[in-house]
């Protein structure tokens, strides 16, 4: 693999390891290992494209920027039920006053056309883990507007899939297996323990203070052999040359500044190099973490990762820095003027072509032990 710099500060991700092998468990499972089967467990694994710079090329064909009018939502914004909400910055927020990310309808658009993204880095799967086909029961962490569960009920009939969030913004019509329900997944769950198939937890940044909590719960829900999945899409830049420092001081300006806010406030916003340690020491194993590049914007030569990149942009564009920033920054004394300021900075620079980023989609898996 080639060497390649970041530009977040955060813990650096594991190298590459061997290919792994594929087995069964009884559960039905495939599971990943390395090596001898009575070999040491191996560290938390990435798996990752090798040869960056080849795979991601530069298109210097490329046009002059971003049209706007070029990417329209795949979505349908989804409606939401009555409830105690708060109503600043032009957002609707959750009315816990906890939860720093709007729940309103671009905050909604913004979840579904991630959810497509995510969809495109594993090829049009819903999950980076193997499930067997019988899988009977799955929960979904922090669901959102639903989109997954359902698609999950759709792909999976004889399954039960239950949705759990704090807003309440899933739809009414879904699929007979799929069912939502409004709880703070950072209490204790009241569920039947050993009960669980897979679990499924994306998007759950800033939102979860004790990561380990949270993952002691969901080894104590699951059935031996079940599995679990953590998703998030990194708030860092990468660059494989020197276009970001020279073109992208005010993206790496917000970037700074917002996780320095989150790190005062007690929240992690980019979790998933620690995610892997934190599996294992609650009890985890065959813990692995698999990462997919993804473009901002059109500028890779790649036909796929440019569309890829363009859906990226859109997504940042349309609400996704103006949603992460808007009320962490003001909670830490930041006026709301030089906010949208700074932003537009921000977006004037994503927009350029000749800013070569990418960032990281993450997907940690792990297995309870059979025991």
């Amino acid at each position: 693999m080639s060497t390649h710099t970041s530009t977040g500060d955060s813990q650096e991700l594991p190298p590459d390891s061997d290919a792994a092998t594929i087995s069964t468990n009884d559960s039905g499972f495939e599971s990943a290992t390395s090596g001898p089967a009575n070999a040491k467990e191996p560290d938390p694994e990435i798996l990752i494209d090798d040869d960056l710079e080849s795979i991601i090329e530069v298109d210097h064909d490329s046009d002059s920027g971003y049209d706007d009018g070029s990417i329209r939502s795949l979505t349908t914004s989804l409606g939401s039920l009555e409830f105690e909400h708060i109503h600043e910055h032009g957002h609707r927020y959750h009315g816990s006053d906890r939860v720093l990310l709007p729940n309103d309808e671009s905050e909604q658009d913004r979840l579904d056309l991630q959810h497509h993204i995510l969809k495109m880095c594993l090829d049009g799967e819903l999950t980076a883990t193997i499930l067997p086909p019988n899988v009977q029961r799955i929960f979904d962490v922090g669901t959102g507007t639903g989109i997954w569960a359902i698609e999950m009920g759709d792909k999976y009939t004889s399954a039960q899939i239950l949705g759990v969030d704090i807003s309440p913004i899933q739809p009414e019509w879904v699929p007979p297996n799929v069912s939502f329900e409004i709880d703070d997944i950072t209490r204790p769950w009241l569920r039947t323990k050993d009960s669980m198939d897979f679990i499924h937890v994306r998007n759950m940044v800033g939102s979860i203070r004790d990561w380990k909590d949270l993952f002691s719960e969901a080894l104590e829900h699951l059935k031996p052999g079940g599995r679990i999945e953590v998703t998030d899409i990194r708030t860092q830049f990468e660059c494989l040359d020197d276009t970001f420092k020279e073109r992208g001081q005010a993206c790496a300006a917000w970037k700074d500044t917002f996780h320095e806010i989150a790190k005062g406030m007690g929240m992690d916003f980019d979790p998933t190099p620690k995610v892997p340690g934190w599996l294992q020491e609650v009890g985890f194993e065959d813990v692995h973490l698999e990462s997919r590049v993804i473009p901002v914007g059109t500028w890779p030569r790649n036909k796929k990762l440019k569309g890829l990149g363009a859906y990226y942009l859109s997504h940042m564009l349309d609400g996704g820095m103006e949603n992460y920033s808007m009320m962490l920054f003001t909670k830490a004394g930041w006026d709301a003027a030089a906010v949208h300021a700074l932003l537009a900075k921000v977006r004037t620079e994503l927009k350029d072509p000749g800013m070569h980023t990418f960032t990281r989609a993450c997907f940690v898996k792990g297995r309870k032990s059979l025991r």
